[in-house]
């Protein structure tokens, strides 16, 4: 659900405010894209194992999100926050079972398992068409080399 315009070419267009929804949006679509990216890059080298490289998503749980859409967006945000909270798990009792699944699971192992979206009750998905994409996954790449080269200077790693 991020939005269609998202180009990871620039750190104004990462700065500019698109809102808390789509900003998470972003956030997710970042994460998976990292992860396509990287399956692509180390490919043969990943089979040697033991390393996996996937993404998790908690599902829908309680967080301070919903508070920051409230305050972005109003009494509406706030009325459907109020509407949804209900059917939201607990993050720890529910929101880590992804994670924990895609760091602790032999099926991950014995599959070899690479470049999914792991989402709750051992489920995988694939990634959307724009998780998918190349140049967006090399955009957003080598937007974080020159943020880390700034920040930090010369980065201990070789670029993949």
């Amino acid at each position: 659900m991020a939005p269609s315009d998202v180009q990871f070419a620039s750190l104004a267009e990462i700065n500019r405010d698109i809102g808390p929804s789509y900003l998470y949006s972003r956030s997710k679509l970042a994460q998976v894209l990292t992860i396509c990216y990287l399956v692509k890059q180390l490919g043969e080298e990943l089979k040697a194992g033991p390393t996996f490289i996937n993404a998790t998503h908690p599902g829908a749980i309680t967080t301070d999100q919903p508070r920051q859409a409230e305050e972005a967006y109003g009494i509406l945000e706030k009325i459907g926050t109020t509407i949804s909270r209900p059917s939201m798990n607990d993050p720890v009792k529910q929101g880590c079972r992804p994670a924990l699944y895609a760091a602790t699971s032999e099926e991950v192992v014995e599959q070899g398992i690479h470049g999914v979206y792991i989402v709750l009750d051992k489920k995988f998905t694939e990634p959307s068409s724009q998780a998918l994409d190349d140049a967006l996954a090399e955009n957003l790449w080598k937007l974080n080399e020159k943020v880390l080269r700034e920040k930090v200077g010369d980065l201990p790693f070789e670029s993949i």
